[in-house]
């Protein structure tokens, strides 16, 4: 997640280790183990944008990192939030479908993927709203998650989480709406709904739930970072990995029922089939610190000399 000049911007992605082994269907024990990769990811979003940047040799950076020069969109991290609204749904991934969503250098892990919902408020950054798909994988034997679709509702949410750590954002019409125990999430592009969920929130979640953000911070997001240069070469290739810090101060569970429909643009049916299932609901206040790049693909980068 990211932010803007003016307007910082975390994102925390409910996930942790989509690679634990929990399929406890149910109860406490699952909905603990389920916790975990939520807090994971939720420990896990990206923030990248405020003020100066480290950059790989370690200096910092006092011009601007973004665009336009004379009014940039983001700076450097980390970047907070606090009182995000947060809900996770747990799904399996189509096996066929995540093969072929997953870019060089990521393979399939094992565990579960998640859905998360988020509604970031007003910050430095403006309100926006979010959908994050993560799906299990390793890099290098490392276990983790990948982020293969992201939607936000705000091109200052959208372009430094792409310019930054290469998260694959696009802009989507979402809604986030808790009514009492009642609970909808809806995400749509151009007019046509690419994902559902609706739920109902039965109680508060098992006491302890909120300390295992420690835990679940243990392993990072992965995202495949792709920038091509200015005759359509490619000038930038490189897995990166981001870890997140969250306080959750509330979490309640329940029930929900996910619905996904093929749409132009929106491939997320792909890989999250329809279900139904355990809903976490969460308030929670968010840190973003600096990620770091984990590998750069080379084989297609092309140089100077070949672009002339």
């Amino acid at each position: 997640m990211e932010t803007s000049c003016a307007h910082l911007h975390l994102r925390f992605c409910l996930a942790l280790s989509l690679g634990l082994i929990c399929r406890v269907r149910g109860g406490a024990p699952a909905a603990i183990c389920i916790f975990r990769r939520l807090v994971y990811h939720l420990l896990h979003m990206k923030a990248r944008a405020i003020g100066s940047r480290e950059s790989l040799g370690g200096t910092r950076m006092s011009q601007p990192i973004s665009m336009p020069w004379s009014d940039p969109v983001f700076p450097a991290p980390p970047h907070s939030w606090e009182g995000v609204d947060v809900a996770v749904f747990t799904y399996t991934p189509n096996p066929e479908g995540l093969a072929a969503a997953l870019p060089p250098g990521i393979e399939p892990g094992e565990g579960m993927g998640l859905i998360t919902m988020l509604s970031y408020p007003q910050s430095v950054v403006r309100p926006f709203k979010e959908l994050v798909v993560l799906v299990p994988v390793t890099v290098e034997g490392e276990p983790g998650n990948y982020i293969p679709h992201i939607f936000v509702t705000t091109d200052e949410a959208l372009i430094a989480g792409r310019e930054i750590a290469g998260y694959p954002k696009l802009i989507a019409d979402i809604e986030w709406e808790r009514d009492g125990d009642a609970f909808h999430f809806s995400a749509s592009r151009w007019g046509t709904e690419f994902l559902k969920c609706d739920g109902t929130v039965t109680g508060p979640a098992p006491e302890g739930m909120e300390q295992m953000q420690s835990e679940a911070s243990a392993r990072p997001t992965y995202n495949y970072k792709l920038i091509p240069g200015p005759a359509g070469e490619i000038e930038v290739e490189e897995i990166t990995a981001t870890h997140l810090e969250v306080v959750p101060t509330k979490v309640e569970l329940g029930t929900a029922k996910l619905t996904t429909t093929p749409a132009e643009g929106a491939s997320v049916s792909n890989i999250v089939p329809s279900s139904e299932g355990m809903l976490i609901v969460m308030k929670s206040n968010n840190t973003i610190p600096a990620g770091k790049v984990i590998r750069r693909i080379t084989d297609r980068v092309a140089s100077p000399a070949e672009v002339a």
